[in-house]
């Protein structure tokens, strides 16, 4: 197996297993259950609910909604008349299913060459986070089998399900969670790929894969929040952790090479600690109140939390000494996943003896909490400050995950960082969590509209870029980033509306803003509105095509409100006519040595100095135009 880069680890020796559940919002003119439009807004009505968690048939309850449960939130619902109705509000039962989201998904499954479904069963999947007025989410297999070609080979398709979205989580403050219902219900499709071991790039590719292959039907929504990517990895066949909500491409590699490390660390931790002779059994939950060890604290993080009327609580980790603060690789260690279950729980993290004295905390105050928690010289402790109920149900969790620790990684639901990292969000869910919608009768699937479905398939995706090359003169690496781009409807739209050179909206919709994301700005928080704005200023003469990355960049970086606010303040208002002759002719005669010397040679040098000078309020072809012909005209008279 080929791979782009050396790794520190053999994915075949580490059996290392990553499976792919692509999530898409599909572009429809309806949501999956009523006749509400997919539009953005926050909405004026506002309804509170507060979730439970209840039994399965079986009497079972789903770990992961337990542990929402136990966070007990107000969840605040803001709806709007246009986006969300009585079904958003779980007033009302579901409508009819969405017959143009039903299509779609069956020109996916023709493309994958999955088997569709003789009947649809809707299911409802417990989820009590709040992004379900419901408590729950409906989901329905569409069909099965099918398989994606990729560069490592077909991958095979396990499912391709038709769901509706969760709603847009607005806030979260303490004890409260506020959503907007606009997204609630907007038609999902999801691809489930079975898991393959190859390296992180190569998953990163079949990720590209799935997500072409939809784009290519041309019925999917694009765009920031139109996409999701869960990512399941294990090692060794052992447990599956599960990284939620990858929205961005180029982190699939990064995630997984990631979650790869930290997973044979804790696994080889775990051998170690087992080595050390350290069992379960030695690890209890005896949380023991250290607030007298620092009365007297310099501590501001200890200090803070006593003024408040908090709790300092430790906790003993026999035989842990040492491990807590070991890093095979950065930002893997065990302390630092501890800390993750401590910031679930609105803790903001913790302190342990791995890494004390610091922070205020000074060696006779670590010698005190040591007695107290009747330390050894092998044993670790940890520090906790918060108030009382929730430190102490923190620090069940923390025993828990300490005992984990002895086996290695534990399967937990885990979210993805802007730097490729994860962090802990909750427990795995468990089997009991999927249940018969009630509110909806079965749905037959007849040969007839399956075949109908097919007929609709867009041409290949590589005559859809011949044809983006043809109608737009863009060669093809031009053609095809447009055409994978989450921009691509935006760069039609711009065409269609502006007068501006399709080849410099392909340039700037791709290259400009992945060079801007390269800066840690965050291209996707600027609004289709913002770009077509700054777009048709260009079109309209109004500001040179040059400036446009200085106007998003004051923009994105907070430095600007908006577009105008961008140009009052850089000060690029587009030149005249007037003033780039003049700025021309200036040039020319600083230069008159080189342009006598260089003759037309001399262009380039010129060029540049004039769009030094420019400062972005020059467009280039206009400045290369004049440049040439005042050029042209000065050779003329020094041959005279």
């Amino acid at each position: 197996m080929t791979m782009s880069r050396t790794l520190p680890y053999d994915p075949e020796k580490i059996a290392l297993k990553v499976g792919l559940e692509i999530h898409r919002q599909l572009s429809t003119q309806q949501k999956l259950f009523c006749a509400c439009s997919q539009v953005k807004e926050d909405g004026s009505l506002v309804f509170l609910r507060r979730l439970r968690p209840s039994q399965s048939e079986l009497g079972e309850v789903d770990p992961a909604a337990l542990f929402e449960a136990s966070k007990s939130l107000w969840l605040k619902y803001h709806a709007g008349s246009d986006s969300s109705c009585l079904v958003e509000a779980d007033e009302e039962p579901p409508h009819d299913l969405n017959g143009e989201a039903l299509e779609s998904a069956l020109m996916v499954s023709s493309l994958l060459g999955s088997k569709v479904v003789d009947e649809i069963h809707v299911m409802r999947k417990m989820v009590i986070d709040g992004s379900n007025t419901t408590g729950f989410q409906r989901t329905m297999v569409v069909a099965l089998g099918g398989a994606v070609k990729t560069s490592i080979g077909d991958v095979p398709v396990l499912s391709v399900t038709l769901e509706e979205d969760a709603a847009r989580n607005l806030d979260e403050r303490e004890g409260e969670r506020d959503f907007a219902l606009d997204r609630l219900g907007i038609p999902l499709i999801e691809i489930s790929l079975a898991p393959v071991t190859a390296s992180p790039e190569e998953v990163e590719e079949v990720a590209a894969a799935v997500g072409r292959l939809l784009k290519s039907t041309g019925r999917v929504a694009r765009g920031l929040g139109t996409i999701r990517q869960d990512i399941n990895v294990s090692i060794f066949d052992g447990p599956v952790v599960e990284v939620k909500g990858v929205q961005q491409l180029d982190l699939v590699a990064k995630v997984v090479d990631y979650e790869a490390k930290r997973q044979l660390w804790l696994v080889q931790l775990a051998e170690k600690l087992r080595g050390e002779g350290i069992k379960e059994s030695d690890i209890a939950y005896e949380p023991i109140d250290c607030g007298s060890s620092f009365v007297n604290t310099k501590s501001n993080l200890i200090l803070s939390g006593l003024r408040r009327g908090y709790k300092v609580y430790g906790l003993k980790a026999p035989g842990f000494a040492g491990h807590l603060s070991e890093e095979r690789w950065p930002n893997v260690r065990l302390g630092r996943e501890l800390a993750d279950v401590a910031r679930f729980f609105k803790l903001g993290g913790l302190l342990h003896s791995d890494e004390l004295p610091a922070y205020g905390v000074t060696q006779d105050e670590v010698d005190a909490v040591r007695r107290r928690t009747g330390c050894g010289r092998n044993d670790a402790f940890i520090l906790i400050v918060g108030e009382e109920s929730r430190a102490l149900l923190c620090m069940k969790s923390l025993v828990l995950r300490l005992k984990q620790a002895l086996s290695g990684p534990p399967a937990e639901t885990r979210g993805p960082m802007e730097d490729g990292g994860t962090r802990y969000i909750r427990p795995r869910p468990g089997s009991a969590r999927m249940y018969p919608e009630t509110d909806i009768p079965p749905l037959p699937i007849s040969r007839r509209a399956v075949e109908e479905a097919s007929k609709k398939l867009p041409p290949p995706w590589e005559e859809q870029v011949s044809l983006i090359m043809e109608k737009h003169r863009l060669g093809r690496e031009q053609a095809e980033h447009v055409l994978e781009s989450e921009y691509y409807d935006l760069f039609e739209k711009a065409v269609e509306k502006t007068a501006v050179a399709p080849t410099f909206l392909a340039t700037f919709l791709t290259e400009t803003l992945v060079s801007l994301q390269r800066e840690g700005l965050e291209p996707e928080k600027a609004s289709a509105d913002l770009l077509m704005e700054l777009i048709g200023r260009i079109g309209g003469g109004k500001l040179a095509k040059e400036a446009a990355p200085d106007v998003l960049r004051a923009v994105l970086s907070g430095k600007a409100k908006g577009v105008d606010d961008a140009v009052k303040s850089l000060n690029i208002v587009a030149m005249t006519d007037e003033e780039l002759v003049s700025l021309v002719a200036s040039v020319i005669k600083e230069n008159e040595a080189s342009v006598t010397t260089k003759g037309e040679a001399a262009f380039s040098m010129l060029m540049g100095r004039v769009m030094a000078k420019a400062k972005g309020r020059a467009d280039g072809a206009k400045v290369s135009e004049e440049l040439r012909r005042q050029l042209k005209q000065s050779l003329a008279k020094t041959v005279e």
